[in-house]
């Protein structure tokens, strides 16, 4: 299994992105370097965005560093209950959550859809 995986990390930056083509992850990630991995996930600052539960995804816009640092130290829980923005659509990816209608969009996202 951690085989089939290791294929796909060098390919992660080209589907996060909603136009791999023109921009990319920036900072860009590589699989093979340690100290890319360690900024990967709520490290990351344009994967956090997409990783944040979608119910604080405002707040992740209006301020971003504050809940990526809600994120790290568990302030902000992220469990099977709390969907995250990148299973939405919307540009940054979960924008139009609507909390009254919380299945609106869901497994609509860019990355879900390749």
């Amino acid at each position: 299994r951690s085989e089939d995986a290791s294929h796909l990390k060098p390919f992660i930056g080209n589907y996060m992105v909603a136009q791999p083509g023109v921009k990319g992850l920036k900072p860009p990630i590589f699989s093979d370097n340690k100290k890319s991995r360690a900024r990967m996930g709520v490290n990351h600052p344009q994967l956090v965005g997409m990783l944040c539960p979608v119910k604080h995804v405002n707040a992740y816009h209006a301020d971003p560093k504050k809940v990526q640092e809600q994120l790290q130290n568990g302030e902000i829980r992220m469990n099977a209950g709390a969907w995250p923005a990148l299973a939405y659509p919307g540009n940054p990816p979960g924008i139009d959550f609507d909390i009254e209608n919380i299945q609106e969009g869901l497994l609509r996202g860019h990355i879900l859809k390749r």
